[in-house]
């Protein structure tokens, strides 16, 4: 019977090679950025590669500033009210409510939840793909008990 080789469990192993979200080609795990850590101190990684992420249009620094002079970030311990869903959480962590600005032209939109914030960036700040996935949650049923359980789910 011979010994494994390896102890560590596959869970705590990253893959070798990961798809980029953007370009749609598969590169080698290390053309990613560590983003962040997950479980048991496992590496995330950004789903965009490094390439494409350098390439997306970053928050206008000078906008950036004038807007947290005019509306500081709620400090942590503070309500905060999301505009986009209404909300109210007592801010609990660094990156609970992150300044959302767009992947356009850079230009600073405002405080908003992380949740919302990572919505708004899984539909490419684009208009016409939320306009679709409202339309999708429209017409794909019941969607007079879905506005009747949310309104009861966040009455207050």
């Amino acid at each position: 019977m011979s010994i494994p080789e390896e102890t560590s469990s596959p869970l705590s192993k990253e893959p070798k090679s990961k798809v980029c979200t953007s370009c749609g080609t598969e590169k080698p795990i290390e053309a990613f950025s560590k983003n962040q850590f997950g479980k048991n101190n496992r590496i995330l990684r950004r789903p965009v590669c490094r390439e494409c992420y350098s390439k997306k249009v970053k928050i206008n620094k000078v906008e950036m500033k004038a807007y947290v002079e005019r509306h500081p970030r709620p400090n942590i311990g503070e309500v905060f009210t999301c505009p986009i869903c209404h909300r109210k959480k007592i801010r609990n962590f660094k990156n609970d409510v992150v300044l959302d600005h767009s992947h356009i032209d850079g230009g600073v939109r405002g405080w908003v939840c992380s949740s919302c914030n990572t919505s708004i960036g899984k539909f490419y700040d684009d208009p016409s793909i939320l306009q679709r996935a409202i339309d999708w949650i429209k017409n794909k049923g019941n969607f007079l008990k879905t506005v009747i359980l949310f309104l009861f789910h966040f009455r207050n």
